[in-house]
């Protein structure tokens, strides 16, 4: 089964936040990490499920990783 990737569009839109929100929360270290296909950056769908039904925790804070929450 193929895994869905979110550009930062698409992520930017399931969590109700603008494209720059997105980038910063990258950025910032908040967000699980991207995944990279060339110079292009995209997040798992799973991963961002995951994320969020945890809370949206400060990833690079708390350490959180979706192996641990699954």
């Amino acid at each position: 089964m193929k895994s869905q990737l979110f550009d930062v569009k698409a992520l930017a839109s399931s969590l109700d936040c603008s494209v720059r929100t997105a980038w910063r929360l990258r950025d910032s270290g908040r967000l699980p990490a991207p995944a990279k296909v060339g110079r292009l950056v995209r997040w798992r769908a799973e991963d961002i499920d995951q994320w969020v039904r945890a809370g949206c925790p400060d990833v690079r804070k708390s350490g959180w990783t979706t192996e641990t929450n699954d």
